[in-house]
């Protein structure tokens, strides 16, 4: 039987992307309804979203990997002072507001207020935006111990924010049992990323390692991130046969996929060219064929047919603020892999 796989980034960004809190139901549904051997998922930044699917998939899937986070939140980072500012802000600008909402009003409104924080003050704040703004800010402010002191926060764009408690946002899901676990780390701000790889056993196919990424949206991490993968790459996997697939952040034809290629990865005997990155479905519902193809499943040293598809672009309702909203489950639709069909 051809061995399938899918790779979707969920854009669940509290406080960034709209209605992340309201599609998480809606996401959890459309993954546990795919029939796959093997499933990537990114921007699952909140280990509460990660536990709703691996409960879900449980018994598919039962198989997984996620990262432990990157200089996790130290608690009780703030004091009561510090954080008034903070909550001033929010009381006048999102009076009311709680969760989802409340967040992205004050990433709106107040973040100015927020970068002026000490750094492990911030991260904890940022680690998990739940609640009302006294909630949030509670579960932050006590007595700090001497390594999260830090007396101001660093002069930079974004304060040294590590957003959600420096979760990678990543986890590997798998039917079979999932073989010499790695987890590489990039160099990255705001945003952990980094590589997952295990090895597994693919019906038809033999042991397959499998490498699922999801680099910096461009700029100049992405470069070297993807030369530490491919280094990484023939460390872990050789000349053995290897799957790459996740949210790249890169389109077909552009240079760092060149890179990709010429290292031996290829795309799909006759890939779904249309875009798997939607400007606009998260406000409108609205889905069309335009847009950035991010997302990939490529293949390397392995000859046999690969099919990809994308999937998971459906326009849903979902309620928020108590009324019903069209949309679409992420900013990205998903991509379905079939390998060893032809």
């Amino acid at each position: 039987m051809p061995f399938q796989v899918a790779t979707f980034n969920a854009g669940l960004a509290v406080g960034v992307l709209p209605y992340a809190t309201e599609r998480v139901p809606r996401v959890v549904e459309a993954l546990a309804a795919l029939d796959v051997d093997l499933l990537f998922v990114q921007e699952f930044w909140l280990d509460a979203h990660w536990d709703l699917l691996r409960r879900a998939l449980a018994s598919r899937l039962p198989h997984a990997l996620r990262p432990e986070p990157v200089h996790p939140a130290a608690p009780a980072a703030c004091s009561a002072g510090q954080v008034r500012p903070l909550v001033a802000c929010a009381e006048a600008k999102c009076a009311g507001l709680s969760d989802e909402a409340l967040a992205r009003c004050v990433v709106q409104h107040c973040a100015s207020t927020a970068l002026t924080l000490p750094t492990p003050c911030l991260n904890c704040i940022a680690s998990h935006p739940v609640g009302t703004i006294h909630e949030v800010v509670g579960r932050c402010v006590g007595e700090p111990t001497a390594s999260a002191a830090s007396p101001t926060a660093p002069s930079s764009r974004f304060g040294g924010l590590i957003a959600y408690g420096g979760s990678f946002g990543t986890g590997l899901l798998a039917r079979t049992p999932l073989e010499d676990l790695g987890v590489l780390v990039f160099e990255s701000t705001v945003n952990a990323r980094g590589a997952l790889h295990a090895r597994v056993a693919a019906p038809g196919i033999g042991d397959l390692h499998v490498f699922a990424v999801h680099l910096s949206p461009g700029g100049a991490e992405q470069p070297p991130q993807l030369e530490r993968l491919l280094a990484w790459v023939d460390e872990k996997a050789g000349g053995a046969p290897a799957l790459l697939l996740g949210d790249l952040n890169t389109t077909p034809g552009s240079s760092l996929f060149r890179r990709l290629e010429r290292a031996g990865f290829r795309d799909a005997d006759v890939p779904d060219r249309r875009g798997t990155f939607s400007h606009d479905g998260l406000g409108t519902g609205d889905v069309d064929d335009t847009g950035w193809r991010l997302d990939h499943v490529l293949l390397r040293g392995l000859d046999t047919g690969l099919h990809t598809t994308r999937i998971l672009d459906e326009p849903v309702t979902i309620e928020a603020a108590g009324r019903p909203v069209r949309t679409t489950l992420s900013d990205h639709f998903g991509v379905l892999a079939t390998i060893g069909h032809g």
